[in-house]
């Protein structure tokens, strides 16, 4: 009943017209002169009413499971109108490992995608993201490949990469590396780029392309936007620190440059183009950039596609008008890579 009457609330906001929204609610006030997008402001307001809060003191299980589940609840997504079909590839005698396999009706691509799904390493699951997985399957006639990796504090690092490194191999069994694409959005973007180095590292055939979507990069926080987006933009400076302590194994891990992106001094060779899509409102924001930065020092191929006004999170916010067409401009900026 609770999450009905949130969605009743929910429905109306998201069908005001924006003549509406701009006459009878206040602007946001501008920070470093950017204005967030006035619908995106209202709901962060309703989600301080409305949304779930974590329990990271007393984190289990059975929270993760509230917490995703409370996610999943609230219609804050569009649903893909068309059909497609979907089966899992188990990677572990246990079938807690899997990837899902989306097949679209219309199939116009070679090429296959391998996805991580973002929540920090500790939240988050392919059902989380199976909309937007969906979508970008039916609007790029791609076969995607969404795994369900270890989450942690169970899990510590490196165990996600491990996972992330046997559906690699299990994919290249049907795909040449030159035909796979990596793409992941927050935790998930992290993943990617630590297995594209791990590969690296390990002289292991790289794939074709890796798209970041705002990647969290460094553990160690000291960034401009994590202050000025520390709280009130959906994604918090506290929760990035208790998701990056969730992660950590020991502190050896903030040197090892598939825990901190920013340690990858090595990368001249990486033959792995890059997209990074960065927010303007969002606590990661600069240490993305910083990244791109990075690799392009190192002489790698890299594209960068920024939303000024728009927050962490917007992929699975797509009722939300101008974080719809910001996802929309993703898809079509990666048929350039799926050609």
């Amino acid at each position: 009943m609770k999450y009905f009457l949130i969605n009743i609330v929910l429905r109306i906001f998201f069908s005001l017209p924006d003549w509406f929204i701009n006459a009878f609610f206040k602007k946001s006030v501008p920070i470093k002169g950017n204005y967030l997008d006035q619908q995106t402001n209202i709901f962060l307001k309703l989600m301080d009413v409305f949304g779930y809060k974590l329990d990271t003191e007393n984190f289990s299980s059975p929270e993760r499971i509230r917490s995703n589940n409370a996610r999943m609840s609230l219609k804050i997504n569009k649903v893909p109108s068309q059909n497609l079909s979907c089966k899992e590839i188990y990677l572990n005698e246990g079938k807690t490992i899997f990837m899902r396999e989306y097949e679209p009706d219309n199939i116009n691509t070679d090429k296959s995608l391998l996805y991580f799904h973002g929540g920090g390493y500790a939240l988050g699951s392919v059902e989380t993201h199976h909309n937007f997985v969906a979508s970008m399957s039916i609007y790029l006639g791609m076969r995607i490949y969404s795994l369900e990796y270890s989450l942690s504090p169970e899990n510590k690092f490196p165990n996600a990469l491990e996972d992330a490194k046997k559906a690699y191999l299990k994919i290249m069994q049907e795909y040449n590396n030159r035909k796979i694409l990596f793409c992941g959005d927050s935790a998930g973007a992290h993943l990617a780029a630590g297995l594209s180095y791990d590969l690296y590292e390990l002289n292991i055939p790289s794939p074709f392309a890796q798209i970041l979507i705002y990647p969290m990069v460094c553990p160690s926080l000291k960034f401009e936007s994590m202050e000025l987006y520390k709280e009130n933009f959906l994604l918090t400076k506290s929760s990035m620190q208790w998701f990056w302590n969730q992660l950590r194994f020991g502190e050896i891990d903030n040197k090892n440059p598939k825990f901190n992106l920013l340690k990858q001094a090595k990368t001249k060779g990486l033959i792995t183009k890059t997209l990074i899509i960065t927010a303007g409102f969002d606590p990661l924001h600069d240490e993305g950039i910083a990244y791109a930065d990075l690799l392009e020092q190192n002489g790698n191929t890299v594209e960068r596609l920024h939303f000024a006004e728009l927050i962490h999170g917007f992929i699975n916010l797509t009722n939300i008008k101008k974080a719809d067409a910001a996802t929309i401009k993703i898809f079509e900026t990666m048929k350039g890579y799926v050609k």
